[in-house]
């Protein structure tokens, strides 16, 4: 599809590298939270999904540097009047197929359904191309996604630290992780499609990539990241109570100790 709309191969590395390195990252990530409960495999977990988003960047930053040496082709402008409505539409579906089949296999499909974050991100892509105009259209939709994202991270960070139980916590990361996955699999299709236009350049998908990774990072320091301070608190809280209940249960064995000895004499 790119190739036949005069694009390059580096510069769908180095856009949608990053992006399908994240989603992959967070399908997984939320598929492991629906099969294990055990908070020891956590950090095991949060070292694969980082390896995965690695992988994206890696391929990224291969297209980014590999544009510099054939940068002739790879800054071409798209002949997207050659593009028929089938060309993008092809690996979108393949991207879908492909998506719904990864969600059944590590999560079952049914869980990765949440009403919350998912009308987030369609009312907020809504909202863009309602009040748009039709110049800007293309990077107004495009940066929605991520606005959602955002949004949808700052709802999951509000229901996580008003939760009192491990449910309501478990709760609010899903929300988190769910609002990313569901805006990047638009992003995903909506560049992709963008080609049937030429408007793939109007993306800024190099800025748009350092921007998913600041979104992913707020959710990797705020829910997986080592002991926050409140952690450290609440255990600090948790350390001395059981050092007073065990202090009172050593002076009721002392106790019984004396009363056993005065009931020997």
């Amino acid at each position: 599809m790119p190739l036949g709309a005069g694009g390059h191969w580096s510069i769908i590395l180095r856009d949608l590298g990053v992006p399908l390195g994240l989603f992959m990252s967070f399908m997984g990530f939320y598929g492991m939270l629906q099969n294990n409960s055990d908070p020891y495999s956590l950090g095991p977990a949060t070292s694969v999904m980082l390896l995965t988003s690695l992988y994206g960047g890696v391929l990224a930053a291969f297209g980014y540097f590999w544009g510099f040496r054939s940068e002739s082709s790879a800054n071409q402008e798209n002949r997207f009047n050659d593009v028929k409505w089938w060309a993008p539409s092809s690996p979108i579906a393949i991207f879908l197929v492909t998506t719904i089949w990864v969600m059944d296999l590590t999560g079952g499909l049914g869980s990765f359904f949440m009403a919350l974050p998912l009308s987030v991100a369609v009312l907020t892509s809504l909202i863009a191309l309602i009040y748009s105009d039709k110049k800007n259209l293309t990077k107004a939709i495009s940066q929605s996604f991520l606005l959602s994202a955002m949004l949808n991270v700052l709802i999951g960070l509000i229901v996580y630290f008003q939760g009192n139980e491990l449910n309501e916590n478990h709760l609010g990361l899903e929300i988190a992780i769910l609002g990313i996955v569901y805006s990047l699999t638009f992003y995903i299709c909506f560049y992709i499609w963008t080609y049937k236009n030429g408007a793939d350049a109007e993306i800024e998908s190099t800025l748009m990539n350092w921007h998913w990774l600041e979104v992913s990072g707020l959710i990797i320091f705020m829910f997986l990241a080592p002991e926050t301070i409140r952690e450290s608190m609440l255990n600090t809280r948790a350390e001395s109570a059981e050092e007073t209940i065990q202090f009172r249960i050593e002076e009721l064995e002392r106790k019984l100790e004396e009363i056993g000895k005065v009931e020997q004499q």
